[in-house]
């Protein structure tokens, strides 16, 4: 099997509250926060996904008052490194909330590596004060649309050891996996983004780097990230929700970058129609068939004869695009 040894993902790895919303939870948060009822109760009836930022005392809120069903790790990078890493390969993630909270969380620590004053160790021998970033996931359990209650201590940023010891690893890394950018509040703090990966290729011209996108909070950033990004990355992820937000067609968008992989429950597709490799699709749909199936990301040993297949009633929904998008891209 061609997958890479080692990979890059970045840049939002954060800790996900799961929870498949009843009744009562409705009634509890339009006790706190009609607002944030209001947005919730309007995504559930559309059934279109909706993520948005909170603050402090809605997150807190959120921690004591509510109860989950889950805790796992989140955050596009976080998703695909948990795949990615159940596989065998070498994650270096980057992320401004990587503490032992978080980390503690990955299934195959010793497959996900942190950057540290003094260069990257394994999850399992990381430690961090950083703060966590919670995001809240609320499932409506009939159409299983989500609302996503996003809290960051702090805005995205490069972080500084991570950037730093990179630069000595990328010669031996081909594949970065990159997601957060609907996260910015500003289009000068998304270039920094943008200048730091310039950097990545400079040093290996090899480097391949898949974006997965999100629901953008700012609409200049998101059009920023179509015009400035587009043309420079190699491919980009997307579902219905976050392609309907260009108001463009999905052709029309393929032919401002290299290629777009498309997923949504009906279909997963590539574009051009001549960058769609047939293998790296079956394992990509092997590999989101078992999660949604067992509610945990498959080791190259689980997959062996398992055949992709829809799963009517799935353990669990959330991370199935990155886990998808994450398998396809490794194995290109």
């Amino acid at each position: 099997m061609g997958l890479p040894k080692k990979a890059i993902f970045a840049f939002n790895a954060n800790l996900d509250h799961l929870r498949s919303a009843t009744e009562s939870d409705l009634e509890k948060i339009e006790r706190h926060s009609p607002k944030l009822h209001s947005q919730m109760t309007e995504c559930f009836s559309w059934g279109v996904q909706k993520e948005v930022a909170i603050d402090i005392n809605d997150c807190n809120f959120f921690l004591k008052e509510m109860e989950f069903d889950k805790k796992m790790v989140g955050g596009q990078a976080g998703n695909a490194a948990e795949q990615a890493s159940a596989l065998g390969v070498s994650c270096y993630l980057h992320s401004n909330y990587a503490n032992e909270e978080l980390l503690s969380l990955f299934a195959h620590p010793e497959n996900i590596m942190v950057a540290g004053e003094e260069g990257f160790v394994s999850a399992d021998k990381f430690s961090s004060r950083a703060k966590s970033a919670h995001h809240f996931v609320f499932e409506n359990p009939e159409n299983r649309t989500r609302f996503i209650a996003s809290y960051d201590p702090f805005p995205l940023h490069p972080e500084d050891n991570f950037c730093r010891h990179i630069e000595k690893e990328l010669p031996s890394i081909d594949k970065a996996f990159i997601g957060g950018l609907h996260l910015m509040q500003t289009t000068s703090r998304l270039n920094k983004f943008l200048e730091e990966m310039k950097k990545w290729k400079e040093i290996n011209p090899r480097l391949q780097i898949f974006c997965e996108l999100g629901e953008f909070q700012k609409e200049e950033v998101r059009d920023a990230v179509r015009r400035d990004f587009f043309p420079f990355f190699d491919m980009v992820g997307m579902n219905d929700t976050e392609l309907s937000s260009f108001g463009a067609e999905l052709d029309e968008l393929a032919g401002e970058t290299k290629a777009i992989l498309f997923h949504s429950a009906e279909q997963q597709l590539v574009l051009p129609e001549e960058k769609m490799n047939g293998a790296s699709m079956e394992f990509a749909k092997r590999c989101a068939s078992f999660l949604a199936k067992n509610g945990r990301k498959a080791t190259q040993q689980e997959l062996v004869g398992i055949t992709p297949e829809f799963i009517e009633a799935p353990v669990q929904t959330v991370g199935l695009g990155d886990t998808l998008s994450c398998a396809y891209f490794m194995l290109l």
